[in-house]
């Protein structure tokens, strides 16, 4: 039975509204005259991006060309000028997809090595530089995660980079950024942070699971620091979800939204994501939905699922939602969050038939990596039972 674990922070983490006005007495912190900023059109036309050209006393180039579903062939081109400029920091702006953009830009650069080739775990192996995040949803936790996740521009598959060395170094969390946020994707992000808040205080223990020979694992499965991380996590998604996604002018739910998903963020990079994620992959990929659609409707049932192994702990998450300390009044609190934010109920809503059901279970089935962080270990009849009940 192993007997430790670890905990991975940035070194970093500056909060609070207005906190993007300290961007550049961060960046001077780091050293920095010349800096990279990699946005998209959307943070451009909201007069972010000259905001923060404004705050720099350094020299500084700008990749705007972020895209939702960022491909490796957008990295390689990403890569090409931050080659050419050379850049000491970097600042990425936006969803996580532009943050999982600068990730996996920087360490191409850094490894001279094709961005394809460093999916997986531990591909990265050296430092990726000076990398500061600045989210602009509430949701990914990508400002303080070890994973990137990027499309194959070969095969047209979402895939993870996971290293501790993609670890951003400075994380601002600015709520006020989140203020344009659109009510739709307020609602996916908040979801998406409630599921990694969830799957990390889930995950299996940290005990059960075989350390590799380097003593470096991509997950450490659940841990205390990472039930600290989640269970705040939970609590703050349950007073401030709703009203960030109908009111969204509310700063203080922002805030809350906000601390919510970076620590969420610190919840699953330490302890994992496991069942619900490996479930909404294959549909994501499948059907075109948003991440956090499809996180949305599988997340109630596989918690029915995990009740046999996790229900005190799930019983919990009930307490930290404000209901009855049950496993019941728990997913019907989640299910009450997912309907009231106006997120897709059933797979059929995306797109799915129950025809589908046993090529998505195959796929879900051969994610090993999740399914070793699952506390109640799946059959692939188990996997098809789950999706069947999210119709």
């Amino acid at each position: 039975m192993r007997k430790t674990w670890n905990s991975y922070s940035n070194l970093r983490l500056l909060f609070g509204p207005g906190s993007l006005n300290e961007v550049g007495k961060v960046v001077s912190r780091l050293k920095g005259s010349r800096v990279m900023v990699i946005a998209d059109p959307v943070i451009e036309s909201l007069g972010i991006l000259d905001r923060v050209k404004k705050l720099l006393s350094a020299e500084v180039a700008v990749f705007d060309e972020g895209q939702v579903e960022p491909s490796t062939n957008l990295v390689q081109q990403c890569a090409e000028q931050f080659r050419a400029f050379e850049p000491d920091v970097t600042i990425a702006i936006g969803g996580g997809s532009n943050m999982d953009l600068a990730k996996l830009t920087c360490a191409t650069v850094a490894s001279d090595r094709d961005p394809a080739d460093l999916l997986g775990f531990d591909q990265v192996a050296r430092p990726i530089g000076n990398l500061v995040c600045v989210p602009t949803t509430a949701g990914t936790g990508s400002e303080a995660s070890h994973s990137a996740v990027i499309c194959h521009s070969q095969n047209g598959q979402k895939a993870a980079a996971i290293s501790h060395y993609l670890r951003p170094t400075v994380a601002i969390v600015d709520p006020e950024l989140s203020l344009t946020c659109p009510q739709n994707l307020t609602a996916e992000s908040g979801i998406d942070a409630l599921s990694h808040a969830i799957e990390g205080f889930l995950s299996s223990d940290f005990s059960v699971l075989e350390t590799t020979d380097s003593g470096v694992m991509p997950y450490e499965g659940n841990h205390p620091i990472g039930d600290l991380y989640a269970e705040k996590s939970i609590r703050l998604i349950g007073e401030h979800f709703l009203s960030a996604v109908n009111e969204p002018r509310n700063l203080d739910a922002r805030a809350g939204m906000a601390l919510a998903a970076t620590l969420g963020g610190l919840a699953f990079s330490n302890c994992g994501v496991a069942l619900v994620h490996a479930l909404e992959y294959p549909v994501g990929n499948r059907f075109g939905c948003s991440h956090g659609a499809g996180i949305g409707i599988v997340l109630p049932e596989v918690l029915r699922f995990l009740c046999p192994a996790r229900e005190e702990r799930i019983a919990q998450i009930g307490r930290l939602l404000s209901v009855e300390e049950t496993a019941d009044a728990a997913i019907d609190a989640v299910m009450r969050l997912r309907r009231e934010s106006g997120l897709p109920q059933s797979l059929r809503e995306v797109g799915a038939s129950c025809e589908d059901i046993p090529s998505l279970s195959e796929s879900a089935v051969a994610l090993e990596r999740l399914m070793v962080l699952t506390a109640r270990r799946p059959t692939l009849g188990d996997i098809e039972k789950i999706y069947k009940k999210s119709f």
